[in-house]
C-alpha cells in the first residue's frame, strides 16, 4: 500500500466513526455518555494495574540468587548501615592512624634541554 492509499483508508474510517459517534449523541445521548464514561474507567483501571504491575517488576519483586547471596555478603562484611548515614552524613575515619608510605626510589637525571 502506498502512502497516499493508506490516509485515505484511515480519513474514511475516522470519517466513519464521527458519524457514528454522531448518530449515537442524537439518538441516544443518556446511552452515548454511559458508553464513553464506560470506557473511560476501563481504560483507567487497566492503565492502574499495568502501572502496578510494571512499577513491581522494576523494583525487583522476585530477587536472584547471585544478587540476595551479595546482599548478604555485603551485610556481613560491612554490617547495617544507618539510611541517615548513607545519604546525609559522609563517615569520617579517625585521624591519629596514618599509613607511612614508603618512599619511592627515583633517580635525577640531569639532562641538557635543546
Amino acid at each position: 500500500m502506498t502512502q497516499a492509499r493508506s490516509k485515505i483508508i484511515l480519513y474514511i474510517v475516522v470519517s466513519l466513526a464521527a458519524i457514528g459517534l454522531i448518530g449515537q449523541l442524537i439518538v441516544n445521548p443518556l446511552n452515548f455518555i454511559e458508553s464513553i464514561l464506560t470506557t473511560i474507567g476501563l481504560t483507567a483501571v487497566i492503565g492502574l494495574a499495568l502501572y502496578f504491575i510494571l512499577k513491581r517488576v522494576r523494583q525487583g519483586g522476585v530477587r536472584s540468587s547471585g544478587y540476595q547471596k551479595a546482599v548478604k555478603q555485603s551485610k556481613k562484611k560491612y554490617g547495617k548501615v544507618d539510611q541517615k548515614m548513607r545519604y546525609n552524613q559522609h563517615v569520617e575515619k579517625p585521624s591519629s592512624i596514618k599509613k607511612q608510605r614508603n618512599q619511592t626510589h627515583l633517580k635525577v637525571i640531569k639532562g641538557h634541554k635543546k
